[in-house]
């Protein structure tokens, strides 16, 4: 039987991309609207330190910006190659390109940029794209499914999901039409499925719609 996917499961899953995503998607955007919106000043240097190892020491200087783009005055950071990093600390100057209205939006002219965030939103992209294959691949396999057979026509009801005990194997099952294929329905029901037989009994309800029925359960 043919299962379409569940509306709130597409929905998470497109939530967990968004997570993802996000970060590099808004550096990338930040990045473009200082390249396309922004205006070039020069700061003034006010720190410097090599880090890193010997072999493979990493340059950082510190500048302000002026008042009038930001009022805070606050000390920002950046990564440099080498002969940026020489030039700004004997000049005592840095050139940068920022947006006025937000001062922590800029680039500068040798800035080293680390593709780590890449990285991680690429293998996060790869992991979450194996599990969606593999929950598809076993999907009958991850909740129980459970057969009844049943002894009434199936009925219209409201939202929701139930497998109610009436009396011995006798139970009221109530969720939503998932599949629908010859004298069989499925009806899921969120942590399990049940495929009722409708031993010539009535199914007036179509997909993805709530509907309850009796019926035994045979396994």
């Amino acid at each position: 039987m043919k299962r379409r996917p569940r509306p709130k499961a597409v929905l998470l899953v497109l939530l967990l991309i968004t997570m993802i995503n996000l970060p590099i998607a808004h550096s990338t955007w930040t990045r473009w609207k200082v390249e396309r919106s922004g205006t070039d000043v020069t700061a003034p240097v006010v720190g410097h330190d090599v880090l890193g190892s010997t072999g493979d020491p990493e340059y950082y200087v510190t500048f302000r910006l002026s008042r009038t783009i930001d009022p805070d005055q606050h000390a920002w950071p950046v990564q440099l190659d080498k002969a940026s990093y020489d030039e700004a600390v004997a000049a005592r100057t840095l050139d940068v390109r920022v947006l006025p209205d937000q001062p922590s939006a800029y680039t500068v002219d040798g800035q080293v940029t680390s593709r780590l965030g890449l990285v991680i939103t690429l293998l996060a992209d790869l992991a979450l794209l194996l599990m969606l294959a593999l929950a598809w691949r076993f999907r009958g396999k991850l909740r129980p499914q459970l057969r009844a057979v049943a002894t009434g026509d199936v009925e219209r009801c409201k939202p929701g999901s139930a497998l109610d005990r009436l009396e011995g194997d006798l139970y009221l099952i109530r969720g939503e039409v998932s599949a629908i294929e010859g004298d069989e329905i499925v009806l899921d029901l969120g942590d399990r499925s049940v495929v009722v037989a409708l031993d010539g009994h009535h199914n007036p309800i179509g997909h993805q719609q709530p509907a309850q029925v009796r019926g035994r359960l045979i396994g």
